[in-house]
């Protein structure tokens, strides 16, 4: 999931910095650290984007986001001392492919240059990838997990 997301950025925002805990991207540790390190740090010319990504079910989204925005709470505040302009997102997707209210953050992609078309389609590709990965879980959930192909790219 997190590689579309990605890519798809890419696609659209040539201006800006991604880092992500991935193999030829930049690691999120060199602007957070090592104590804490987020799913991915988008910086733009005028702003810095902490993003963290949560699967789950659906009646733990809101707690989820929660736990979430407030691991992350002192992190942004001190980022917030190197960067003019500081946006915590949560993105919260049900394991059904059901964004929670918390992603309503998630429309930063209007911000980014994204028109409604492309964001629907961002929307409608996480909700299909987390929806097939759920059921992926679901029919291995009694086989061994050493090196499921779902994982790698």
């Amino acid at each position: 999931m997190i590689i579309i997301f990605i890519n798809l950025i890419f696609t659209f925002m040539i201006r800006s910095k991604l880092h992500v805990d991935l193999h030829g991207y930049l690691s999120p540790c060199t602007i957070t650290g090592d104590s804490l390190r987020p799913d991915m740090l988008l910086s733009t010319a005028d702003k810095l984007y902490v993003i963290e990504l949560t699967v789950g079910f659906e009646t733990n989204l809101a707690k989820n986001a929660r736990r979430k925005e407030l691991k992350y709470r002192s992190l942004v505040t001190d980022l917030s001392n190197d960067y003019h302009s500081i946006e915590f997102i949560t993105l919260s997707v049900s394991s059904l492919g059901i964004f929670g209210q918390s992603s309503e953050s998630f429309l930063m992609c209007t911000k980014l240059g994204f028109d409604n078309k492309h964001l629907n389609f961002i929307i409608s590709t996480l909700s299909a990838i987390v929806t097939r990965t759920t059921y992926y879980i679901f029919c291995t959930r009694n086989k061994p997990w050493c090196n499921p192909e779902l994982l790698s790219y």
